[in-house]
């Protein structure tokens, strides 16, 4: 029960957090440096607060350790706000994000010089079919041919943070294999370490502030605290499953943030982009071996006697 529990607030969560960021990117694109500060500063706020208990609590893995970290996280979420502004679409945006399990694997793999197993190749072929064809159906047609040029920038940065992203869930992995898991703290480690980052950023982050009107920043404040709570959720979420159930909910949680920004949003959905869905979909229970893991166990006659 807490686990379906779980489950539902990183649905409920991401999926508001995904519809209220979109809303803001559709009404000011040029403020998501200034929301990811926010988001930034409100975990780290919290975190300080009741994780540390006002720095009073000791760190369980030690500061140093979460340099490699804190510098890959916060590229590929600084990374991905630059998209927003240089036209490439929020369906595309999703589905090559999909990609993330697969991008890992190989990451992986590289990294460990291991071999995937024939379930996961195969699930990678077809999510990367999937992505290209959904890149092909996001191409800029004849009328917006202009933006072709910011749209490939664009597709490179989400690639590229596909990258940066799986080297952080393997240094994130390690440091949990070393000292242990602590979801909460490295929740707030990551994200305090990083806010010096934003300093950089001051007079951008200044002046979209004080140009902001006031409704902007009610949905600001509200995507901040959803997105609290879904990055809460899934730290959570990794602490009662493995990480490959992780990323398979979090890939579905991503295809129905794909369909809300398709109705609501009335986002160019091609039949490429259909098709290409299909295929990230089915690679993904493929690389999973979805099917597999839910078939029916067989009966243990033994423990149903003893219960009798």
């Amino acid at each position: 029960m807490r686990l379906s529990k779980t489950i539902v607030k990183v649905f409920g969560s991401c999926c508001l957090s995904t519809f209220t960021m979109e809303i803001l990117m559709f009404k000011t694109p040029n403020s998501a440096n200034l929301i990811t500060f926010l988001q930034f500063f409100f975990i780290s706020l919290q975190g300080f607060i009741f994780t540390t208990k006002c720095g009073s609590i000791t760190p369980k893995i030690p500061l140093k350790q979460y340099a490699i970290l804190t510098g890959l996280f916060f590229i590929t979420h600084v990374s991905n706000n630059y998209v927003y502004a240089l036209h490439v679409p929020s369906t595309l945006h999703m589905i090559i994000r999909s990609a993330s399990s697969p991008v890992g694997m190989l990451v992986y793999c590289i990294m460990k010089q291991q071999s995937p197993k024939l379930s996961n190749a195969l699930g990678s072929i077809l999510i990367s079919i999937g992505i290209g064809l959904a890149m092909y159906g996001g191409t800029p047609t004849g009328e917006n041919r202009g933006n072709l040029f910011y749209w490939c920038i664009g597709v490179s940065i989400l690639l590229s943070t596909l990258v940066t992203g799986a080297l952080t869930g393997l240094q994130q992995e390690t440091l949990f294999r070393k000292f242990g898991k602590h979801p909460d703290e490295m929740m707030f480690y990551t994200h305090a370490i990083g806010l010096p980052f934003f300093i950089s950023m001051y007079p951008h982050l200044q002046n979209t502030a004080l140009n902001l009107p006031w409704d902007i920043w009610i949905l600001i404040s509200l995507n901040t605290v959803f997105q609290f709570y879904c990055t809460h959720s899934v730290h959570e979420l990794a602490t009662k499953e493995t990480s490959v159930t992780v990323t398979f909910i979090l890939t579905l949680r991503k295809f129905i943030s794909l369909l809300i920004s398709s109705i609501i949003f009335k986002n160019n959905l091609t039949l490429l982009h259909v098709i290409g869905t299909i295929f990230v979909t089915a690679g993904t229970c493929i690389y999973f071996e979805f099917f597999s893991y839910h078939k029916q166990r067989p009966v243990n006659y033994k423990s149903d006697y003893k219960k009798l």
